[in-house]
């Protein structure tokens, strides 16, 4: 009876820390957007702030993200269990393992999201990087003019 009832608490954990950890990655996005507007719009003040709430929401993904793989060696899921249905079945029940499911499947869709988002900023940034450099090259002339006297 109490490892039936230390079981139920595991899986309600390990559900709530899966649809924590899918609102920390919608978050996540959400900041994504808001730097790549703020680098579209050359706000570099913006981008600055926004990097470091960036930082602060990964931080908390990396804490729900622990808290789950805990709760994962608690129930002894392994990773390649995961991805057996049948293993899940048996490990947390048919009903528990469809909600395990519809749980990864969000997450996994919102880590995707913020994977693509971050993806799409880096090459922005690097774009942006690109256009920099080559207007300082024009600006000097290939480097055969000072852009700055540092003597001002």
């Amino acid at each position: 009876m109490a490892l039936r009832r230390a079981m139920a608490d595991n899986k309600k954990r390990l559900f709530d820390a899966m649809a924590r950890e899918t609102a920390e990655f919608e978050k996540m996005a959400t900041i994504l957007n808001k730097k790549l507007e703020a680098v579209s719009n050359l706000n570099s003040a913006a981008v600055l702030n926004i990097v470091g709430e960036e930082f602060a929401e990964l931080k908390k993904i990396q804490t729900v993200e622990k808290e789950r793989a805990e709760i994962l060696k608690e129930l002894a899921l392994s990773g390649a269990d995961l991805n057996d249905l049948r293993v899940l079945e048996k490990k947390l029940g048919k009903e528990d393992s469809e909600v395990y499911g519809k749980l990864h499947r969000s997450l996994k869709h919102e880590f995707t999201r913020v994977q693509s988002l971050n993806g799409i900023s880096r090459a922005v940034l690097k774009h942006s990087l690109a256009f920099i450099r080559q207007n300082i090259s024009i600006l000097t002339d290939g480097g055969n003019r000072k852009l700055v006297d540092r003597r001002a």
